[in-house]
């Protein structure tokens, strides 16, 4: 029996996507927030994602993405290590996505394309 680490994320981007080539590929990489059902002082909370999409998908997507943008991310979820601040390796969860579904926001339009709006007001993220 196989394993597998499978997540669906719906969330905002907290950021600009980058966009990248590796051995001739296509990356665009970005960090996803998605409320959790934890309170602090009475305001949910925000967990982050960081999110790679490869391949002509993720062209095909990348010009609808910007800073405050719904998506729907599904894909897997992998361990890497990275170097922090003071120099120390840890480890930490990012997700590949296998499919990014750019979404409309809270008052039912479409974000215009290329890029960028503000978040919605009714939205924290």
């Amino acid at each position: 029996m196989a394993n597998y680490a499978k997540v669906a994320l719906t969330g905002r981007l907290t950021k600009e996507p980058k966009k990248s080539e590796y051995n001739g590929q296509t990356v665009i990489s970005f960090s996803v927030a998605v409320y959790t059902t934890k309170k602090v002082d009475e305001k949910y909370v925000a967990d982050f994602y960081n999110v790679s999409y490869w391949g002509k998908a993720a062209e095909n997507v990348f010009p609808r993405l910007n800073k405050g943008t719904l998506v729907q991310v599904y894909g897997d979820l992998y361990q890497e290590e990275y170097t922090d601040r003071n120099n120390e390796k840890r480890l930490g969860m990012s997700v590949r996505a296998n499919e990014v579904i750019w979404l409309k926001d809270s008052e039912g339009t479409a974000k215009p394309e290329p890029k960028t709006s503000e978040p919605t007001g009714n939205d924290p993220f």
